[in-house]
């Protein structure tokens, strides 16, 4: 019954470690890390459902170990990877504080409305993991092997910013948390994950650069079907 809190605290020491290996200079290992720390966050939840061990000291800790690992390990993994060495450091700093700033102001929405007991199948705004991996969207450019930090420093930093804006926005997002797909859909969706997770790994840094772009285009997509929606029953 232990077994998701141990993964979440797994999950903070792989946050720690990505800040370590950054400082270090090891950008890979330290974006790497950052990927497993969303990886784990998806499986700890997972876990907690599958073995009826939901509590409410799991919940918390799960919103602790989301804003280290996305609002304070990501944005000082991508500050001392970028922008630390460049011109314009003293406004990638400011980005980044709105950047964590923003990831704890959407993470205190989150508590209060699973507090006040509103169920919905959809997020509200961007959530912590995808707003991180959003946010490294220049670091997957760096491990591609373009010179952000020498070259589109600039644009990185407005990047960040509205990345950021993203997480605290008011419209609906997606959440794959109990969507079904009918039947003669299924055999599609598991061919394309094994060529999303073929791809990741051929091809990792390519990979999420795309599934980011998808993502930042289904949200207004998104967004305009849920209103159209409501549009109808009204």
């Amino acid at each position: 019954m232990m077994l998701p809190n141990i993964v979440t605290i797994f999950g903070i020491c792989v946050g720690l470690t990505a800040v370590r290996s950054a400082l270090q200079g090891n950008v890979g290992v330290a974006v790497y890390l950052l990927v497993l720390a969303m990886i784990l966050d998806a499986a700890d939840g997972g876990l907690a459902r599958v073995m009826k061990s939901e509590s409410k000291i799991g919940a918390e800790l799960d919103t602790l170990a989301d804003f280290f690992n996305f609002g304070i390990a990501t944005p000082l993994v991508i500050y001392f990877t970028i922008f630390a060495e460049s011109d314009a450091a003293r406004f990638g700093w400011i980005a980044v504080m709105i950047f964590s700033i923003c990831c704890a102001l959407r993470l205190a929405r989150f508590n209060v409305s699973q507090a006040d007991g509103a169920k919905s199948v959809d997020f509200v705004g961007v959530p912590a993991p995808a707003l991180a991996c959003l946010g490294l969207s220049p670091l997957f450019l760096v491990m591609a092997g373009v010179d952000v930090a020498g070259h589109y420093v600039e644009a990185a930093i407005v990047f960040v910013v509205i990345c950021a804006g993203l997480a605290v926005g008011t419209f609906p997002t997606m959440s794959l948390k109990g969507t079904t797909f009918p039947a003669s859909m299924r055999l599609l969706v598991i061919l394309l994950a094994v060529i999303f997770v073929i791809s990741l790994l051929v091809f990792p840094w390519y990979t999420l650069l795309f599934a980011n772009a998808i993502y930042l285009a289904m949200i207004p997509i998104y967004g305009l079907s849920k209103r159209a929606k409501l549009a109808k029953r009204s």
